[in-house]
């Protein structure tokens, strides 16, 4: 047995069968100047306290074979170690953890997680109160009523005083965390409302800007198309034809733009649109903007399917310009097919409504997904395919002011399937909640 230093014994056994945790709390409590002997389990911890006498035994409650429980009533039972103090570690979440280590005989609880420096403390707890107390005071059982169920405790008075004190501080301490927690919340939420005015000082400064810009490049694009259109009407009898090709040069790319200066401030607009949700059917609206497509494309041959009805609780206005881009997109992708298909479709994934648009056209590399929906990115090339890369950038913002996302799955010759959802609005629930 080990012998006391300065009347006191300094050796902990630690029954934890977590050879990280053992292996933290025997260094953290070995730089407090305890010697410490760790055990995988309850067995092995009794039979290194039967070796040690050691001042405290500290175990866990969940171990293979003999458990916190068990190795504490095994311990008061030997006629050596009975006046051993015994922490039990538990996270404190029922009441009958409390009943447990009253009834099996445990001087304190640790609540989990904890440090060395809780742990000295609590030690030194139970020994200053041991050595006020009289021996041979009498167990006795008593009756009581915890969690809305009976138990029947059998302990000494100032086993229960500890445990009593014991989980009095830990409550005390879980509170101190707790207003920790919400001054740490406080700061947070002062921080985030500053950084909020910030952003949204930075947004007016954007808007601006934008405003700004738009209107200085509108006014000299103007200026050059107007030339370059004029010239060509009025000399082009006399000009070169290397000029009139580079005249005709200047026309389409000042066209293009300004169509990209169209563009941006329409992607703006989007971004500080409001959303007002209503219930939609988008199968009868993806119907009316099939119909407009087909009648400005009647050289072509494409077939629409598309489910008789996909209720959805959102902006119509955005929706509709949503489904009008995604659709567009399906009609040009699948312009080099003889046998074109389009399809407009929901299913339920994971118990939320999600809509799709597919086509069976030009598809793409799914490595290059993540450029989809950036702006003015573009995954073929404008000689196959018109456009500027706008349209799925504005589905996107659309989606994500209704609070939902959108993915794609695709393969190269063999069409796409563009996925949203739009997130689950309160309005949505209620609505759902008064349908019989």
């Amino acid at each position: 047995m080990d012998e006391p230093v300065g009347g006191r014994s300094r050796h902990i056994v630690v029954a934890e069968d977590s050879p990280t945790q053992a292996e933290l709390l025997r260094q953290a409590l070995t730089e407090e100047g305890f010697e410490v002997t760790v055990a995988p389990d309850g067995a092995q911890a009794l039979e290194a306290a039967r070796r040690i006498r050691p001042a405290l035994v500290v175990t866990d409650i969940v171990m293979p074979g003999m458990n916190g429980y068990e190795l504490c009533r095994a311990l008061k039972a030997d006629p050596d170690l009975g006046d051993v103090p015994v922490m039990i570690v538990t996270s404190l979440r029922e009441v009958e953890d409390i009943i447990r280590a009253l009834d099996c005989g445990a001087d304190t609880l640790l609540r989990k997680p904890f440090d060395a420096a809780t742990l000295v403390a609590r030690f030194e707890f139970l020994l200053a109160n041991r050595a006020l107390r009289s021996a041979g005071t009498a167990s006795r059982g008593v009756d009581i009523v915890l969690g809305g169920r009976r138990h029947t405790v059998t302990a000494g008075r100032e086993q229960m005083l500890d445990l009593l004190f014991s989980s009095y501080q830990e409550a005390v301490q879980a509170n101190e965390e707790l207003r920790e927690r919400q001054q740490e919340v406080q700061s947070l939420n002062l921080q985030l409302a500053a950084r909020a005015a910030e952003l949204e000082d930075a947004n007016k400064q954007l808007r601006a800007f934008g405003h700004t810009v738009s209107h200085d490049l509108r006014s000299p694009l103007a200026t050059i198309g107007g030339f370059s259109s004029m010239l060509m009407r009025r000399y082009a009898a006399d000009l070169a034809p290397d000029v009139q090709r580079y005249l005709g040069a200047i026309g389409q790319e000042t066209e293009r733009m300004r169509r990209i200066v169209e563009d941006v401030l329409y992607l703006a607009s989007i971004d500080r649109a409001r959303v007002t949700r209503t219930e939609v059917d988008l199968a009868q609206l993806a119907r009316e903007l099939a119909g407009t497509l087909a009648g400005a494309h009647p050289q072509r041959q494409v077939r629409f399917d598309c489910v008789e009805r996909a209720p959805a609780f959102c902006d119509e206005r955005l929706l509709r310009i949503a489904l009008t881009n995604l659709l567009a997109n399906a009609w040009k992708f699948t312009g080099k097919r003889s046998d074109a298909q389009v399809a407009f479709g929901m299913e339920q994934l994971d118990g939320e409504p999600v809509f799709w648009v597919a086509d069976n056209g030009a598809g793409f590399d799914m490595s290059s997904a993540h450029r989809l929906f950036k702006p003015f990115e573009r995954l073929h090339r404008t000689d196959e395919f018109e456009g500027f890369g706008v349209g799925l950038a504005t589905v996107q913002r659309i989606v994500t002011l209704h609070g939902g996302r959108i993915w794609a799955d695709a393969a190269p010759g063999r069409g796409a399937r563009f996925r949203f959802s739009l997130g689950l609005a309160q309005g949505q629930q209620d609505h759902k909640e008064e349908k019989p």
